[in-house]
């Protein structure tokens, strides 16, 4: 995070997503730093803290659906899993 400046964008976007011109730093930050390139691997999903209890519930069931799914590049979505 330190490397990155604690900017949250790089970890988070799509593929898709950083193929849009306004991602391009991004997408050389990725090539470029092996531990963004990692933390981007690890990556299981984004909870928004809207409030506590949303989030409480938001980071349960991004744990279930972590210990549940088989495929390492599979990303929880709120609503999604």
């Amino acid at each position: 995070m330190i490397e990155i400046n604690f900017r949250r964008e790089p970890i988070y976007l799509t593929e898709n997503q950083l193929e849009s011109t306004q991602y391009t730093q991004y997408r050389f930050a990725i090539a470029k730093i092996h531990s963004l390139k990692a933390l981007r691997e690890q990556f299981v999903g984004r909870v928004i803290h809207a409030s506590q209890e949303q989030w409480k519930d938001d980071v349960i069931s991004l744990l279930a659906f972590n210990a549940k799914s088989t495929d390492d590049y599979e990303k929880w979505s709120k609503g999604g899993h």
